[in-house]
């Protein structure tokens, strides 16, 4: 039975993509908030327990937010603020990055494995038109060089491995329910729609593929 790690599992995508796997027949491995806080010394416990279970084909990592208690999408310059800045980067590209840290070694080096994160399309440089959204946008260009980076040295002592960094679409929930009033119905999807999505567009990465940013449907999405 092939191995598989979701990261982030209690979220509203890492939630489907759990039970999306399983029903696929995957032995499936979790890390959720209630598993860990994050921090380097926990994020090292976790490595050691999963460890103990062999490699694993494909590692999910959906942390992110959008907005919580302390940050909001700005619209203008003079929204920006300190706090606000600070969290979205930790929670969008320092623990996703800590994740990447520890448990890249987990990847399967003798058949393909893909380690996998969860960006935004709003996160790309190239394809920014409307501005705004500044901390979002710009922790999620940290995260998308952040494994770009990061493919690059991991390909050099695992020829298997494709690391990875997906748009999943807009998706039904808590993130993104504030906004969904601009969103068109068939541009909003369900949790399970991006699970089924995000699942099958991993499986089909290849070794070759490695350090590129993808839109759900496979296509890629400029930096």
């Amino acid at each position: 039975m092939k191995r598989v790690l979701v990261i982030g599992a209690s979220g509203t995508i890492g939630s489907a993509l759990n039970m999306r796997l399983i029903g696929l027949g995957y032995e499936v491995e979790t890390i959720t908030q209630e598993q860990t806080d994050y921090s380097e010394s926990s994020l090292k416990a976790q490595y050691e327990r999963l460890k103990q279970g062999g490699v694993f084909t494909m590692i999910f990592c959906c942390i992110g937010t959008l907005h919580n208690h302390i940050v909001a999408p700005e619209k203008r310059l003079g929204q920006l603020n300190e706090q606000a800045l600070s969290e979205y980067f930790r929670i969008n590209t320092v623990l996703p990055a800590l994740c990447l840290r520890f448990f890249y070694k987990l990847l399967d080096k003798e058949k393909p494995s893909k380690f996998v994160f969860l960006s935004a399309m709003v996160g790309s440089i190239g394809d920014n038109s409307l501005g705004g959204w500044y901390g979002y946008r710009s922790s999620k260009a940290a995260l998308n060089m952040m494994v770009k980076t990061a493919s690059i040295e991991v390909g050099r002592t695992n020829k298997q491995a494709c690391l990875a960094v997906i748009h999943p679409g807009t998706t039904q929930g808590p993130l993104s329910k504030p906004f969904a009033g601009s969103v068109s119905k068939d541009k909003y999807y369900t949790p399970e729609e991006s699970a089924e999505r995000i699942a099958t567009l991993t499986y089909s990465l290849k070794p070759d593929q490695t350090g590129q940013f993808f839109n759900w449907d496979g296509s890629n999405l400029p930096w």
